[in-house]
C-alpha cells in the first residue's frame, strides 16, 4: 500500500488551486476591460489577432493572470511528484465554489438552491475520495 499523503502536500495543492483561481479571476476581470475598450467580443477578436495579442500584452490584469497561472502549474508539477493525480486533481474542484462566490459578488449573478447542492457535492467528493489518505479506517 502506498505511503499516506504528508500534509505539506496538500498544503502545496491550496496553493496550486488558489493561484488558478487567481489566474482565472485575474483573466476574466482583463477582458472584460479589453471588450470594453474594443467594443469587441470573443468572434471579433479571433477575426482580428493582431489586435487581440495586441490587447493582452499590454493589459496588466490579463498579463497578471497568466503569472497566476504558470504559478500554479509549477507548484502542480511539485504536487504530483509525492500526489496520486486521483488524489489531488479533485481538488480543483474547489475552483467551482470559488468561482461561484465571485460570479454572486462582483457579476451580480444569482445562487440557486441547486447551486449550493453542487457545493455539498464537491465538498463531499473530495473528502470522500481522500478518506484514506487521512485515515486506515472505512467510513
Amino acid at each position: 500500500m502506498e505511503s499516506a499523503v504528508k500534509p505539506i502536500s496538500y498544503v502545496l495543492v491550496i496553493i496550486s488551486v488558489s493561484l488558478a483561481i487567481s489566474g482565472q479571476l485575474c483573466l476574466r476581470r482583463g477582458m472584460s476591460t479589453v471588450k470594453e475598450r474594443t467594443e469587441m467580443g470573443a468572434l471579433e477578436l479571433l477575426k482580428q489577432p493582431a489586435t487581440f495579442f495586441k490587447e493582452i500584452l499590454t493589459n496588466w490584469i490579463v498579463l497578471l493572470g497568466l503569472f497566476f497561472f504558470v504559478s500554479s502549474a509549477m507548484f502542480w508539477l511539485i504536487v504530483l511528484t509525492d500526489v496520486p493525480l486521483g488524489v489531488a486533481y479533485p481538488f480543483v474542484s474547489l475552483t467551482y465554489i470559488v468561482v461561484m462566490f465571485y460570479d454572486k459578488f462582483f457579476e451580480n449573478r444569482e445562487i440557486l438552491s441547486l447551486n449550493w447542492v453542487g457545493v455539498a457535492a464537491i465538498v463531499a467528493g473530495i473528502v470522500l475520495i481522500n478518506w484514506g489518505q487521512w485515515s486506515t479506517t472505512n467510513p
